[in-house]
C-alpha cells in the first residue's frame, strides 16, 4: 500500500507543479490579448502573429493544466447522482470510470496523435496565413504530453479510489 501511495503523491506533485508553471500562461495570454486588442482597434495595426499567439497559449493552456484541474477534482461531472453518492460509492464511480474510460482514452489520443506530431515535425509546419507563426510543431507536440499527463493523473485517482475502497485515504 506505501509503494501505491507514493505512485500516487508523486504523480499529484507532477500535475501539481506542471499546473503551477502553465498557469503563467493564462496571464500572458491576457497580456498578448489586451495588446492586440489595443493595436487592432486603437491603432488599426493588426497582427495574424499575435492572434496565433493567443489561440497557442490559450491551446497550451488548456491541454496542459487538465491534469491539475483532475487533481483537483475541478473537471466538469454530472453531480445528478454523484452529488447524493456516499463516499465509497463516489469511489467506485471514479475508479471504475478511471480504469474503463479516462486511462484508455488518454491512452487511444496519445496514441493516435503521435503520427500527426510526427508529420508536423517533419515537415517543420508553420501557419498556413501570410504572417503567421512559424513553429506550429511545437503547440501540436503538447497533445501527446498533455494526455500522457492527464492519463497518469488518471492512475494516480484510480489508485486513491482503490485505498478509499479499501479503507486508506490518502493526503494529497
Amino acid at each position: 500500500m506505501e509503494g501505491m501511495k507514493w505512485i500516487s503523491s508523486s504523480i499529484d506533485r507532477i500535475s501539481a507543479a506542471v499546473g503551477r508553471m502553465v498557469s503563467w500562461l493564462a496571464v500572458t495570454m491576457v497580456l498578448v490579448t489586451v495588446y492586440d486588442t489595443l493595436m487592432r482597434y486603437f491603432f488599426k495595426a493588426g497582427s495574424i502573429a499575435v492572434q496565433e499567439t493567443e489561440w497557442h497559449l490559450f491551446s497550451a493552456h488548456f491541454l496542459l493544466a487538465a491534469c491539475w484541474t483532475l487533481l483537483l477534482n475541478g473537471h466538469v461531472r454530472v453531480d445528478l447522482f454523484h452529488a447524493r453518492m456516499g463516499p465509497r460509492q463516489k469511489a467506485w464511480v471514479d475508479l471504475l470510470g478511471g480504469i474503463f474510460f479516462l486511462v484508455p482514452f488518454c491512452a487511444v489520443v496519445t496514441w493516435a496523435s503521435i503520427p500527426f506530431v510526427y508529420d508536423s515535425w517533419a515537415s517543420l509546419e508553420g501557419s498556413s496565413d501570410p504572417g503567421g507563426l512559424p513553429a506550429r510543431y511545437l503547440l501540436k507536440t503538447i497533445i501527446p504530453i498533455a494526455y500522457v499527463l492527464i492519463g497518469l493523473q488518471g492512475i494516480s485517482q484510480i489508485i486513491k479510489n482503490f485505498l478509499i475502497l479499501r479503507g486508506k485515504e490518502i493526503e494529497s
